[in-house]
């Protein structure tokens, strides 16, 4: 969910289970490149959590794979 499931919406779900998979924001590839650098950055209290990466450039999902 876009500008939803930041950090602090992650963190809440965490205190209510331990046992799920946290997911991302949706993110794009163009903001992972050329954005802020703070989209990949998580607490270790999170738990498992997935990146929703969002793109239609397979290079640039692969790069951005890469990075995470």
């Amino acid at each position: 969910m876009l500008d939803w499931t930041d950090r602090h919406c992650r963190t809440f779900h965490r205190k209510m289970t331990k046992h799920t998979v946290l997911y991302t924001e949706m993110i794009t590839t163009g903001a992972i490149l050329f954005g802020r650098g703070d989209y990949l950055h998580f607490n270790q209290h999170e738990g498992l959590v997935a990146l929703q990466l969002g793109g239609s450039d397979p290079q640039a999902l692969a790069q951005c794979a890469k990075l995470a």
